[in-house]
């Protein structure tokens, strides 16, 4: 498998700040935000599914413009893949006629661009080979992480989140995955944004993570424009159990 860090950054503010958005192979995205841009008409027409963790704008900002730049380009519509939480917002916020037109219904509800799947958590789909199950995080009502895996290797990505002890015995269930992709959006002198907002700082994430016992490499993603230096050098603590690296815009991770 091989995923392109389109965007990951915890907000815009430059040429590499660009929201999240992941791609899987070349048909599988994980959320939706500006890093989308990044991909030509080709790239675009090839997206089969869209997993979201949750429906703050920086994470769909691109569905929109995603659905509308494919239409009449595609033979079967692009499945959009989240809790039913999440595709309520949607349609009811985004999906309007007002923000945007409803691309569940054009160009006819029979044959639309855009396709809502009510994803259920704790349960695997396979997707050519690819396995991927949805858990729930703390963060906005129905936000989800994805645990993704193909034969003996795999990761987890976990969206925007905040303590969530669950998460990590669903992990361990699965111990070809070796690399989870996780939020630390603020420094510790923000820990209380961070907690009023359900975000990690490295001060709740390093406390979050000492349960884990299998060795798992953390890529730290959603950092704050401007405080990305000090966020990782707040999570390098001598006594830390796990490896922490930033993640990037245009990072190409294999597995």
């Amino acid at each position: 498998m091989k995923l392109s860090i389109l965007g990951c950054a915890g907000g815009i503010g430059g040429r590499e700040k660009l929201t999240t958005c992941l791609l899987l192979d070349d048909d599988i995205l994980f959320d939706a935000g500006t890093g989308l841009a990044t991909l030509d008409m080709q790239a675009l027409v090839k997206i089969d599914h869209l997993f979201l963790t949750h429906a703050h704008l920086d994470h769909v900002a691109g569905l929109a413009l995603l659905v509308d730049a494919v239409q009449g380009k595609r033979s079967h519509p692009l499945i959009v893949h989240a809790t039913q939480e999440v595709i309520a917002v949607l349609r009811q916020h985004l999906f309007n006629w007002h923000l945007w037109p409803d691309f569940g219904a054009i160009p006819s509800e029979q044959a639309p661009v855009l396709r809502w799947d009510v994803l259920p958590l704790h349960t695997d789909l396979t997707i050519k080979g690819r396995t991927i199950c949805a858990a729930p995080v703390n963060h906005t009502s129905g936000s989800a992480a994805y645990l993704v895996s193909q034969a003996q290797a795999g990761f987890m990505f976990t969206g925007d989140m905040y303590s969530t002890p669950a998460l990590w015995k669903t992990l361990a269930a699965r111990p070809q995955i070796r690399q989870v992709i996780i939020d630390c959006s603020f420094s510790n002198a923000e820990a209380d944004l961070a907690q009023r907002s359900l975000h990690f700082c490295p001060d709740s994430l390093l406390r979050e993570v000492e349960q884990i016992g299998q060795p798992i490499e953390f890529l730290i993603y959603h950092l704050k424009p401007g405080q990305e230096d000090l966020i990782m050098q707040e999570l390098q603590q001598p006594q830390a159990r796990h490896q922490f690296t930033a993640l990037h815009s245009g990072d190409t991770l294999r597995f």
